[in-house]
C-alpha cells in the first residue's frame, strides 16, 4: 500500500514537470498566433514584441494555475484528515514542482537512500528560509513526509487547506498545552503509519549563515513516543533561493546527514538526543 502511495507522488511531481513544459508551449503557440494574426512582426526590429508578450502569457497560465488551486482548496475544509493520501497532496505536490521549476529553483539532494521506505520516522532539519519545507516534501515526496509547523501558517488563504489535508499538524509555540498535543499527534501519525514526520528544533527561521539556533528539544519526544529512527538532514542555500527565485537560478541542497535508530536514543532524554542531533548538523553547517 505505501509503496503505490509513493508512486502516485512521484506521478504528482512529474505532472508538475510536465504542466511546466505544457504552459511554456502553449505560451509559445499563443505569443506566435497573436503576433501573426497581427502582423506585429515585419523586421528585425520588432523582434522584441514576441520577446516581451511570452513571458506575460505564461504568467498568466501561472495565474490560471493559482486561480484553479484556490478555488479547488473550497470544495474541502481545514480540518485535519488521517487519510492523507488525497487529490489534495497530489495536487499540492505538482503545484509545489511547478513552482520550483518556473521560480529556476533546483534542488540536489543527497543521502536519500538512507531514508526509510516505510514511511516511519522523524526528520529533523535546519531552517533557513520558508523555501524549506516545500523543498524537503517536494525531494521527499516518495518517502510519505508531513510536517510539524506553526500553526499561523494554517491560517493562510487555500495554502492552509492543503497543508491539513496533506498531514501537516499546526503548532502553537506560545501555548505549551497545545504544543503538547501537536507532538503527541505527530508521534500517532507515525505510529499509526499515516505519515512520516519532519520538524525544525530550532523552531524558527535563522537568519545567521554557518550557525544553528538553541534546539527545542520536546521535538525529540515525538521519536521517542513514535519509537522510530531520527534522520538527521541539513539544508542548504534555500535563503538565497528565496532572494532569486524568478530572477536567476537557485541551487539549494538537501543532504541527510545519518539515520540514528530508535534504539541508540531509547535510554536518553531529550535534551541529549539534542546535543547529539545539533552535534551532526553543525558539523556539516
Amino acid at each position: 500500500m505505501f509503496n503505490s502511495h509513493a508512486r502516485l507522488c512521484g506521478i504528482a511531481l512529474k505532472i508538475g514537470v510536465i504542466m511546466a513544459l505544457i504552459y511554456a508551449l502553449l505560451s509559445a503557440l499563443l505569443d506566435f498566433v497573436i503576433m501573426y494574426s497581427r502582423g506585429s512582426v515585419n523586421s528585425l526590429r520588432d523582434i522584441w514584441k514576441p520577446l516581451l508578450l511570452l513571458p506575460l502569457i505564461y504568467v498568466g497560465f501561472l495565474i490560471l494555475h493559482l486561480i484553479a488551486f484556490c478555488l479547488y482548496s473550497f470544495t474541502t475544509d481545514n480540518k485535519y484528515t488521517d487519510n492523507i493520501h488525497n487529490s489534495y497532496r497530489r495536487f499540492m505536490l505538482s503545484s509545489i514542482r511547478l513552482f520550483l521549476k518556473t521560480a529556476k529553483v533546483h534542488v540536489h539532494t543527497e543521502g536519500t537512500e538512507l531514508v526509510p521506505d516505510n514511511g516511519q520516522f522523524l526528520l529533523v532539519c535546519n531552517h533557513l528560509s520558508t523555501f524549506d519545507p516545500i523543498i524537503t516534501i517536494s525531494a521527499l515526496a516518495d518517502k510519505n513526509l508531513a510536517f510539524v509547523a506553526k500553526k499561523e501558517l494554517f491560517g493562510i488563504f487555500a495554502a492552509g487547506k492543503y497543508m491539513a489535508k496533506s498531514g501537516c499538524i499546526g503548532l502553537d509555540r506560545e501555548n505549551n498545552r497545545e504544543a503538547v498535543k501537536a507532538i503527541n499527534k505527530a508521534s500517532d501519525n507515525i505510529k499509526n503509519g499515516v505519515c512520516a514526520m519532519g520538524i525544525y528544533p530550532e523552531g524558527y527561521v535563522n537568519k545567521k549563515p554557518g550557525t544553528l539556533l538553541p534546539f527545542r528539544c520536546g521535538a525529540f519526544k515525538i521519536a521517542k513516543k513514535a519509537k522510530v529512527p531520527i534522520v538527521v538532514s541539513v539544508v542548504k542555500n534555500t535563503r538565497d533561493a528565496n532572494k532569486n527565485m524568478f530572477r536567476h537560478h537557485s541551487d539549494v541542497y538537501l543532504k541527510i546527514l545519518k539515520v540514528i535508530p530508535y534504539d541508540e536514543i531509547a535510554s536518553l532524554k531529550t535534551n541529549e538526543i539534542g546535543d547529539m542531533v545539533y552535534k551532526i548538523m553543525i558539523d556539516e553547517i
